[in-house]
């Protein structure tokens, strides 16, 4: 070809005098040919997809002066997707990635919706530029010229395009570049779709579509490799499904892959965006979970899995209902892989040789701990359904008339092998299981229907559990509860702590106002043991403020307790608020209070929790001495 080299004779004077130099430059078409041959190269050497499509621009760009280039993928048939663009900012590439083909949506997604190339050689005119060119001309784009990426089938997967800084049509050298560039292009595209679908094959499981054993083993290789770093741990549950063969050979094996299929969309429903689900065996599948793992929350994970699989599915117009065995590992420093899935799976199999539809922890004294847990969330549960639960009351005496005005209501729960268990440990196992909704309307309808067979002028003292906020019909339940009772809302208390407030203060509030619409009275417990009480008392109206036993049981011997009780008091009375000590249990404590001006008072000195007979006793004898407990 006469012009694939060009020479460059210049003279100058040297020492010896005349001088020529000769120099051999190459042609834009020889640059175009070296540009080829060395994407076709770093493709065969099996350089990823991004590296190359950047490399090819930055390259094209330097081979033609005014111009930046552009790779697009089509995903779908119907989206564009940024696959290269070095010369572009980064806010045009985003505002185009996603962008719909179609007719007049610009150069790029007219020519992958046409199939044929689109030359657009004035953007700031040309109307298939109406809804883009408010991107482009500000970053001095003026010309647009794009091509189509066909397959082999005739599919258009990507667009190759030049932009220019000029407005004008493509040179021929332009037109060389677009050419060869759109084949290069192809043969990348094509080649990361080869490798795709090879890495699919090798690492996915055919029937499911979950990563198979080899993809999870390096998953969780990389997971403990990043969360080692992190202060994260990394949990394995290892999932085996029980009695799956006599499933499968009733089935028949078409009727046993669509099982499998469904229990794989269930895990897979199951988890998060961080976390992994593979299956690792012919009935076996396995998660990981990362975060912050305390082994409760493992658990809980453990049991919602199980759950799931253990959920009736028809199969052929059969109902069939799995049960699944689930061994769990957590990831220490420096475990490996392997340790970890061998440590899951022999749970697994203690679970299958012991039973089924449970879990096991590799660790015994964990393991212990969590079935224990588990069996007191069940006992828990048959004693709220079965109403084995006893709602006792603390009387709350009037310090101004001197007598009882009524009594907080306290539950109890004797276990019928373990006797009576302290609300210290099952209230908070309520909470933490989910029972806490069924067992406080359980209690609020208990006292309900006690206070309804009272005296008019006794009331009832409820207390709400911070997570029973996080149930949005709270004031709907409570609502319910007193109209099925027939009690009168004006003799109900409802009483919270500060950590309903903490917890969402816009949330929480609203729903405190929902409840004191209703005409219940709302009591802050345990007042002064919080962090922001005076605002929490500026954002809502409450009724009555109860002051937290340990500032009343140090008043006698501590002046700093007095000075707090004394505060308090004064606050409240300056807001129009009642007051109530709590943990009185001495003549002295008992003088001290009625001197500060609490109205009403609560402790063993007035009574201890008791049955509602004893309660209604109390009441009807007014003359029973009080009990000191100094």
């Amino acid at each position: 070809m006469v012009d694939a080299v060009k020479l460059e004779i210049s003279q100058f004077i040297g020492p010896v005098g005349r001088l020529a130099k000769v120099e051999v430059c190459n042609s834009a078409a020889s640059r175009l040919h070296v540009l080829q041959q060395e994407m076709l190269q770093a493709m065969a050497n099996g350089t990823q997809l991004a590296p190359v499509l950047e490399t090819m621009c930055r390259k094209v760009e330097a081979l033609a002066p005014g111009i930046i280039c552009s790779i697009l993928a089509v995903d779908g048939g119907s989206q564009l997707r940024h696959l290269a663009s070095p010369g572009l900012p980064f806010h045009y590439s985003k505002a185009i990635d996603g962008a719909l083909i179609g007719p007049k949506m610009g150069s790029c997604g007219t020519a992958a919706f046409l199939g044929e190339p689109v030359e657009v050689a004035d953007i700031a005119s040309d109307p298939l530029w109406d809804s883009f060119r408010h991107l482009a001309l500000p970053l001095g784009l003026r010309a647009c010229w794009s091509s189509p990426i066909k397959n082999r089938a005739g599919r258009v997967i990507g667009v190759f395009a030049l932009y220019s800084v000029e407005a004008r049509s493509p040179t021929p050298l332009e037109r060389q570049i677009i050419a060869c560039c759109q084949q290069l292009a192809l043969i990348a595209l094509e080649q990361d779709e080869t490798r795709t679908r090879a890495y699919e094959h090798a690492f996915t499981d055919a029937l499911t579509k979950l990563p198979n054993l080899a993809r999870f083993q390096q998953r969780l290789a990389e997971t403990i490799s990043i969360v080692g770093n992190s202060g994260q741990s990394v949990a394995l549950l290892y999932v085996g499904l029980d009695r799956f063969r006599s499933m499968n050979e009733q089935l028949g094996y078409g009727g046993g892959d669509e099982l499998l299929r469904r229990v794989a969309e269930r895990l897979r429903e199951l988890i998060r965006d961080q976390d992994a689900v593979a299956r690792v065996g012919g009935d076996e599948f396995a998660v990981i979970f990362v975060g912050d793992i305390k082994p409760l929350d493992v658990a809980r994970r453990a049991r919602e899995i199980i759950d799931a699989v253990s959920a009736p599915v028809l199969i052929d117009g059969r109902r069939i209902q799995l049960k699944a065995s689930v061994g769990i590992a957590i990831g220490q420093d420096a475990i490996s892989a392997d340790e970890m899935i061998r440590d899951a799976a022999n749970a697994m199999q203690r679970v299958k040789a012991t039973g089924s539809g449970t879990y096991f922890f590799h660790e015994k004294e964990m393991n212990a701990q969590m079935h224990a847990r588990h069996r007191a969330e069940t006992d828990l549960r048959l004693a709220i359904e079965n109403e084995q639960l006893e709602v006792h009351y603390q009387p709350v005496f009037c310090l101004e008339r001197g007598h009882i005005i009524g009594a907080e209501a306290l539950v109890r729960w004797n276990h019928p092998t373990r006797g009576m268990v302290s609300p210290a440990e099952f209230i908070p196992l309520a909470e933490q299981s989910g029972l806490i909704d069924d067992l406080g309307g359980w209690v609020l309808r208990r006292a309900c229907n006690h206070a309804k067979s009272w005296r008019e002028d006794l009331r009832v003292a409820v207390n709400l559990s911070p997570a029973q906020f996080e149930n949005p019909a709270l004031a709907l339940t409570v609502a319910s509860i007193l109209e099925q009772t027939g009690l009168e809302p004006s003799r109900l208390e409802l009483e919270v702590t500060e950590s309903v407030l903490l917890r969402d203060n816009a949330v929480n509030i609203a729903v405190l106002d929902e409840l004191s619409d209703l005409g219940v009275s709302i009591a802050l417990d345990d007042f002064g043991t919080g962090y922001s009480s005076l605002s929490y008392l500026h954002r809502f109206s409450f009724d009555r403020i109860k002051i937290d036993h340990s500032f009343v049981r140090d008043i006698t011997r501590n002046g700093g307790s007095l000075k707090i009780v004394r505060a308090i008091i004064m606050l409240a009375h300056s807001l129009g608020l009642h007051v109530t000590a709590e943990g009185v249990e001495t003549d002295e404590q008992f003088a001290i209070m009625r001197g500060e001006g609490a109205q009403h008072i609560q402790g063993f000195y007035i009574g201890a929790p008791m049955p509602v007979s004893d309660f209604l006793a109390r009441v009807q004898n007014p003359d029973t001495p009080f009990i000191s407990a100094a």
